[in-house]
């Protein structure tokens, strides 16, 4: 009786076994089945969905075709584009290939080359923008862009220089009925200007100007011929002219004027009596002409209002 009982047990607990196992492997063979199915389903989505790969630059003009469509193009068009002429642009360029100063590549030429750099600082593209325009890498464009600018600054001492003090006193006297005597001893004019620029982000507030954007200060100085003297650039935004004109004269060598001649400015004006520190902040000094000068002024002013308010348009409110 009681063998009989241990082998009824026994079976019992190899059928308990056996249907645990099976179990375990049904289990196992569709958590597979299901797992496989997933990875079907996933991958023929990703098939089905995924988008067909296309160049980026596929434009049938190159960029040194769409450089020469534009210089023999409009010439407001090229003009609106790097700001100076055809005839100019290729002067420019032929000068820094003879030179050896810019040299053709594979991928782009000179003319390119000089154009992106040009487009870049008149019309303040994004380097993207022009990628595109031009069928280059963003890379590339930059690259070129800092070997223009380097060559274009390497001149800077050759085409911006000093007057010639004696050609603009000679330029008054024979026209003397233009100039004479409200330019007598004056050798150029100086002038500040903003250009609109991207600073870093840890001192942004520096570089915003007046009008409320980030730009750089640039002043400069010109002879009656509208030929650049001077200039000095990379001034934050919010530094005043009078500020820049000091530290140029202390540190950055502007060629003061001779003595008896001036240098004529909206905001200050430069004579023999500059010592170094910049623009007089003080009383000003009798001047016979600058009184001629505001005289003429007034005069213009009147007469111009008077012939105004007889206009048959004008209205008084």
């Amino acid at each position: 009786m009681d063998s009989a009982n241990f082998a009824s047990d026994d079976e019992q607990n190899d059928a308990y076994y056996d249907n645990v196992a099976n179990n375990r492997r049904n289990y196992n063979r569709n958590r597979n089945r299901a797992l496989a199915r997933a990875v079907v389903a996933v991958a023929g989505h990703r098939l089905n969905t995924r988008r067909q790969s296309q160049p980026m630059h596929n434009s049938t003009l190159t960029g040194s075709m769409r450089v020469e469509e534009l210089l023999n193009g409009h010439e407001e068009i090229i003009q609106g584009m790097i700001s100076m002429k055809a005839e100019t642009f290729r002067s420019l360029s032929n000068l820094l290939a003879s030179r050896g100063l810019l040299k053709t590549t594979r991928n782009m030429n000179v003319n390119e080359q000089l154009f992106i750099f040009l487009v870049i600082c008149a019309r303040g593209e994004t380097n993207r923008h022009i990628s595109y325009l031009f069928q280059h890498s963003v890379e590339a464009t930059s690259r070129w862009f800092y070997k223009v600018l380097q060559v274009i600054c390497s001149l800077k001492d050759e085409f911006i220089r000093p007057a010639d003090y004696t050609s603009i006193q000679n330029l008054i006297m024979e026209n003397s009925e233009k100039y004479r005597p409200w330019f007598d001893g004056c050798v150029g004019a100086i002038d500040g200007t903003h250009i609109p620029c991207a600073p870093r982000r840890e001192n942004a507030n520096a570089w915003i100007n007046r009008k409320g954007y980030h730009s750089q200060n640039v002043l400069a100085a010109c002879s009656f011929d509208m030929l650049f003297t001077y200039i000095l650039a990379g001034y934050e935004g919010s530094c005043h002219d009078a500020r820049m004109l000091e530290e140029a004269i202390a540190f950055h060598g502007f060629p003061l004027p001779p003595p008896g001649n001036v240098d004529v400015n909206a905001d200050y004006v430069f004579n023999d009596e500059i010592d170094g520190t910049g623009p007089s902040t003080g009383s000003h000094q009798h001047d016979p002409s600058r009184e001629a000068m505001n005289g003429m002024r007034d005069h213009i002013a009147n007469e111009m209002w008077e012939r105004y308010q007889v206009a048959p348009w004008y209205k008084q409110t």
